[in-house]
This record gives C-alpha cells, sequence and structure tokens, in this order.
C-alpha cells in the first residue's frame, strides 16, 4: 500500500467536522487548548504555508484573520474534502510536501505543520526544501506529540496506526532543534503544551524557528 493511499483510507475514516466557522486555531488535539495562531507572528496579508493541511481547519482559521492561507497534502481525500468545506477561502494543493516545496515558486511568510508532513518526512530532506521557500525572517513552526521513550530522529522510529503502514520520525526536542540548526534556521526555541488536566494524552512539542 502506497503512502497516499494509506493517507486516503486515514481520511476516509477522519469526520468533516460540523458546517458553519473554522474551530480555533491550536497545536494541540484539544480545541482551544494552549497558544493559538500567534506562535506564526504574521500580519493581515502574510502568506502561511500548512504542510499536511489534512482538510484544511486551520488553513480557515488562518484566512479568517486575512493570512493567504495555502495548504498542501499528499491524500486527494483530503484536499477534496477541504475544497469543498472551505471553498476558495483556502489555496489547496494535493502533492507530497518535498515535491511541492521543490516546484513551487512561491515563498512564504510562515510554514507549519502540525502531526503533519514534517513528521512522516525525512527532515534531512524536508528541511532544506522549507528553507528555501521561506523568506527571510520568516517563521517555522512544527508541533508533534512527544515521542513514546524513543531517541531517533533520523530513520522512522513508529508506525502509525489505523489502515496502512506510515512511519514516522521521532525524536526528542533537542534532536529536532539541532536537526533545525543543522539546516540554517535560527534560534530554535521549544515549548511542551501538556493536555488539559484528566486527559491521558501525551504532550504536544512546538518547536519555532525562523528562516
Amino acid at each position: 500500500m502506497t503512502t497516499e493511499s494509506s493517507w486516503d483510507n486515514y481520511a476516509r475514516l477522519t469526520p468533516a467536522g460540523r458546517q458553519g466557522p473554522p474551530p480555533p486555531f491550536s497545536w494541540t488535539v484539544h480545541p482551544g487548548h494552549g497558544p493559538g495562531a500567534e506562535l506564526l507572528d504574521v500580519d493581515p496579508g502574510a502568506s502561511v504555508l500548512e504542510l499536511g493541511c489534512g482538510k484544511g481547519n486551520r488553513l480557515a482559521a488562518l484566512a479568517a484573520l486575512d493570512v493567504h492561507a495555502v495548504g498542501v497534502d499528499i491524500s486527494a481525500v483530503q484536499i477534496a474534502g477541504g475544497r469543498a468545506r472551505w471553498g476558495p477561502a483556502l489555496e489547496l494543493h494535493q502533492a507530497d510536501a518535498v515535491h511541492f516545496l521543490r516546484h513551487t515558486a512561491a515563498e512564504y511568510d510562515a510554514v507549519y505543520s502540525v502531526f503533519g508532513a514534517h513528521w512522516f518526512t525525512d527532515p534531512d530532506v524536508l528541511l532544506p526544501a522549507v528553507r528555501a521557500r521561506l523568506k527571510p525572517g520568516g517563521v517555522l513552526v512544527l508541533a508533534h506529540l512527544a515521542p513514546g521513550g524513543r531517541f531517533e530522529t533520523h530513520g522512522p522510529t513508529a508506525s502509525r496506526s489505523g489502515p496502512g503502514t506510515v512511519l514516522r520520525w521521532e525524536g526528542e526536542a533537542y534532536q529536532w532543534a539541532n536537526l533545525l540548526t543543522d539546516h540554517e534556521f535560527l534560534t530554535p526555541s521549544v515549548c511542551t503544551i501538556h493536555p488539559p488536566h484528566r486527559s491521558t494524552a501525551a504532550p504536544t512539542v512546538v518547536l519555532r524557528s525562523w528562516g
């Protein structure tokens, strides 16, 4: 099974969400919990790219702030769902993230990924591609669950549950910070967002750096 078809199957099992306005922008699986879009540090009119945008809910929250919201996702099912729900408010592309970055001429004020393409793509391949499309002084923000006792980042270390097998790169925050520095991103910082009280979910690690 290809990665694309795996994510298409996952998309078919993922609820489309309620109609109406987008949920609040969140870096975690808990809507409204923790910091929001302010971590992107962008003004109205800025161009923002999400890697692994799914059906575009976070992008729609940004579009409501008058940001030019662009998303890329490998799953045609996800992109079709996003276009059906959000229409022309979002610029959505069905493509592998690295392929898109290498073939677009656009530059972005901010790039981000939430449990998205950065978690499932070799960082030594993805990060240089992001760096080339990020405007000088632009921000990169990456969010993923804290690793489950594994310490490798240079290889796929865990399989994603659900139909098909999708491998992800896992590592401690300092390892990701080192990778960002290695690929010429500046002043990486890390914050950990713990889940709401009584939740058994893993903490979310958010890394922020500049081009």
